[in-house]
């Protein structure tokens, strides 16, 4: 079954990269240069996994998941975000906003790769749980 990624980066190339990359492992990637289209792509498809960068115009990462969670339907999709300023302070704020993980720059592909990945093996797991769980109580 393919799964759904969002990649919300302002660089061309790194979005393309990401893609590129992500699309070779089976994903169907969408792109969104800012995290206002971001949210605005959230409101019409669901996503499995969700790469942000930080440092964005229009809004920024840490904006986009502070929108996010104040939205009356948030997705459930872990988000890693991969910044340019990693620093405490950073860190602390997206953690505390629900970023799931966060990735300095530049950034390893194949540490990318392996904890994409993983997310989606956990979010399987958890999503059969669930269903079991769901039919077991019926």
């Amino acid at each position: 079954m393919t799964k759904n990624m969002l990649i919300i980066e302002d660089d061309l190339a790194s979005r393309d990269l990401l893609r590129l990359v992500f699309e070779y492992d089976g994903f169907h990637c969408m792109e969104a240069e800012n995290g206002a289209l971001g949210l605005t792509m959230l409101e019409s498809q669901a996503f499995d996994v969700i790469i942000l960068d930080n440092a964005m115009p229009v809004m920024t990462g840490l904006e986009f998941l502070n929108h996010l969670q104040h939205r009356s339907q948030q997705s459930d999709a872990p988000i890693i975000m991969i910044t340019g300023l990693l620093n405490p302070e950073v860190r602390e704020k997206a953690t505390k906003l629900g970023a799931y993980t966060i990735v300095g720059k530049p950034f390893d592909l194949g540490e990318l790769r392996a904890l994409v990945s993983q997310l989606c093996q956990t979010n399987s797991s958890l999503s059969q749980e669930s269903s079991l769980l769901s039919k077991e109580s019926s």
